[in-house]
């Protein structure tokens, strides 16, 4: 709730109940609560849940607890995208439609190439590198294009590269939303077989699991929704690294009918709690969302640990 009445301007508790039933009188207030931050509140809450569920399911699928939705590639072609039509046309695309096509293609391009990878390679690690190195080369073209970009479209390339929770319109939260939840639909009902195949490749064959076939729904839920949220969000770091580890060291448990609505709740907590802390005003600006994130997901990997707390 505490998202819906702080900000640059502080409504009141009763202000903000009753936009919410409609009742509001104060039509600047109606229009910041119903406009601004609902939107923004929710795109929070799905960024955060979204990244921490394709965390583990990253960590899960290369068996290493160091992956994490960016492993595969997918964040650095969405950036390659938007670099494309950022800094190719001087910054004159549209950034409320343009930017998020652009970033949600690059994402689907690289996805593309690692679904028919992963049609030939049977070796999670040699995906993994492949993945590594796909990201690699996307990232020195983006280096390229910003070498012989402009400062005003290499402002807002820098910028969208930040992260943010707002400027979303109710539609693009609608469809971030509805990944979102079809997503953790699909991984809900394999919670089983995502148990059997965190056991190993052999121990899951052997109970009848088709390894192939499942390692492929991981790879396209965790391609989407990872190239949704980065599309309308931007690349944004260490969510969903460090939330899982979290998850598992507060839940305690190895049954994923546990640890996934545990690990997507945390994650919708630290998506809010960062969108509330990148609001404190530092002199006259603030502090970025990928900074934030990093500051709260390094700590806690760390802290896990030294504890030395299984992680995986």
């Amino acid at each position: 709730m505490s998202e819906l009445f702080l900000g640059s301007v502080f409504i009141e508790m009763q202000d903000v109940l009753a936009s919410l039933w409609g009742s509001n009188t104060n039509p600047i207030h109606d229009v910041i609560i119903r406009e601004s931050r609902i939107p923004r509140a929710f795109t929070a809450m799905f960024a955060g849940g979204g990244l921490a569920m394709c965390g583990m399911l990253m960590q899960r699928f290369f068996h290493n607890p160091l992956a994490g939705p960016s492993v595969l590639g997918i964040t650095s072609g969405a950036s390659f995208g938007v670099a494309l039509v950022v800094l190719i046309t001087g910054g004159a695309v549209s950034t409320q439609f343009g930017i998020p096509f652009a970033a949600f293609s690059g994402a689907m391009g690289v996805l593309l190439l690692i679904l028919l990878a992963s049609t030939r390679i049977k070796s999670a690690v040699t995906l993994l590198i492949l993945g590594l190195m796909v990201g690699y080369m996307v990232s020195a073209g983006v280096t390229v294009l910003q070498a012989g970009a402009n400062k005003d479209a290499l402002r807002s390339f820098v910028f969208w590269g930040m992260g943010t929770f707002s400027d979303l319109q109710s539609s693009e939260v609608l469809i971030l939303g509805s990944i979102f939840f079809i997503s953790i639909l699909l991984i809900a009902f394999n919670t089983r077989r995502l148990d059997l195949f965190s056991l190993g490749n052999d121990y899951a064959l052997s109970m009848g699991l088709d390894v192939k076939r499942f390692r492929f729904l991981l790879l396209i839920v965790t391609g989407v929704l990872t190239g949704i949220i980065t599309a309308y969000c931007g690349p944004i770091a260490f969510i969903g690294l460090a939330v899982p580890h979290l998850a598992r060291g507060i839940w305690q448990s190895g049954k994923h009918k546990v640890i996934l609505p545990a690990v997507v709740l945390t994650g919708m907590i630290t998506g809010l709690v960062c969108d509330l802390l990148i609001r404190i005003p530092i002199g006259t600006s603030s502090l970025p969302l990928n900074a934030i994130t990093s500051l709260i997901g390094a700590p806690v990997v760390i802290y896990i640990l030294m504890k030395g707390r299984k992680v995986f």
